[in-house]
């Protein structure tokens, strides 16, 4: 591959994750339309893996159809991008998670990125309040930090963490599928063939338990409702989770992301355990409930829900929406109004750091603003779970 392109985007879109999917189909869409041309870049790494079986899953279809892949570099060989790429754009999604990501290496701290190149993180997360990583891998990590020249984050609360921790001025911003308004994603539902339904409950479910189960069918019986039930797109954990939902008549299958849109669009109520498909409702201006997933990254909730005055549509426990009154009309005018004030703001953030970027700009804080090393390395252990 020997074009050249403006931006090379990193992170999980190549994943079953519906949601991820959508995130990077938006942040491909932003960057796209200021006017550059875009690379995504393919999984980084360090064992071999099955490219072949990887190219028949759903988003992989998905993204051959959409955008210019690369080819799926080893750790020690995707330096070769810098000579495909000027800037390199980290997503979305949890990739400074150490479970998720630690098999690419440093690929998503931009370790090979080389001098002179824009290094932009945008929206990124670390999936917890504390960076929970060994030692090692979060000194190289700090390290990679600290040659970014823009960062931001998608939990408020992170923000102060790049600032002790990686000694990294970050900014709070939109999850992508925030950034773009919902008829980037109505483009996706447009293909879909799936059959218009009216008067339905879409209930996007990635961890199904029978607590679930029982608020869900509760709060179609009280809305006078259909149900549609969308579960984890990863196809090897789809029977199981068929079998704990317990739902088989309202089940969808060989869902693809398409599909995912089409029935969130068109539906009238949203229950989910999903951070991505909780943006999805707000941004098709429905009624939801959010329900905690603390297994998958709680704060991501927590913050959301906040920054939209929305913590009455967020629960802990899905019981508790069988203890409450039905949610009133949600006040959208507000909500929208919110979202225009800080999609302004993080598009603006974005399209600086892409297309104006300030020579020899850092995200570094200042030198004299730092802690001493000593302090850094404690407090590094402290966010780091105090692992050795």
């Amino acid at each position: 591959m020997g074009e050249k392109y403006d931006v090379g985007i990193l992170g999980v879109w190549y994943g079953c994750n519906y949601g991820s999917i959508a995130t990077y189909y938006s942040l491909y869409c932003a960057v796209r339309d200021m006017g550059k041309s875009v690379l995504m870049v393919h999984r980084p790494w360090i064992e071999p893996f099955d490219e072949k079986r990887m190219e028949k899953r759903h988003a992989m279809k998905f993204a051959r159809k959409h955008y210019d892949v690369s080819k799926a570099y080893h750790v020690g060989e995707i330096s070769e991008l810098n000579e495909l790429c000027d800037t390199f754009l980290l997503g979305s999604d949890q990739l400074w998670k150490y479970g998720v990501t630690k098999v690419f290496g440093h690929s998503y701290f931009l370790d090979f990125v080389q001098k002179g190149k824009n290094k932009v993180a945008y929206a990124t997360s670390f999936g917890a309040e504390r960076f929970l990583a060994p030692w090692s891998f979060s000194w190289k990590a700090l390290s990679c930090m600290r040659r970014m020249n823009y960062v931001s984050v998608r939990e408020e609360t992170n923000v102060n963490m790049c600032r002790k921790l990686f000694g990294v001025e970050a900014v709070h911003t939109l999850d992508p599928i925030l950034l773009c308004d919902r008829g980037r994603l109505a483009e996706i539902a447009q293909e879909s063939a799936r059959e218009q339904k009216k008067g339905y409950i879409a209930a996007y479910v990635l961890d199904p338990t029978p607590e679930k189960k029982q608020a869900l069918l509760w709060l179609a019986e009280k809305l006078g409702k259909d149900i549609v039930v969308m579960l984890d797109g990863w196809p090897h954990l789809f029977k199981k989770n068929k079998e704990k939902m317990g739902l088989p008549q309202y089940t969808v299958t060989e869902l693809t992301v398409n599909d995912w849109i089409f029935y969130m669009e068109n539906s009238d109520f949203v229950l989910t355990d999903s951070f991505h498909g909780t943006c999805v409702a707000l941004l098709y201006e429905k009624q939801f409930y959010a329900i905690s997933n603390p297994g998958r990254g709680a704060s991501r909730f927590e913050s959301l829900t906040k920054e939209f005055g929305l913590t009455g549509n967020y629960v802990h426990d899905p019981q508790e929406i069988m203890q409450r009154d039905l949610p009133k009309p949600l006040d959208y005018e507000r909500i929208n109004k919110i979202l225009e004030d800080k999609r302004r703001d993080s598009m603006e953030w974005l399209r600086k750091a892409i297309c104006e970027p300030e020579q020899n700009h850092s995200a570094v804080i200042k030198k004299e603003k730092l802690y001493p090393l000593r302090m850094l390395k404690a407090i590094l252990r402290y966010y780091a779970g105090n692992h050795k």
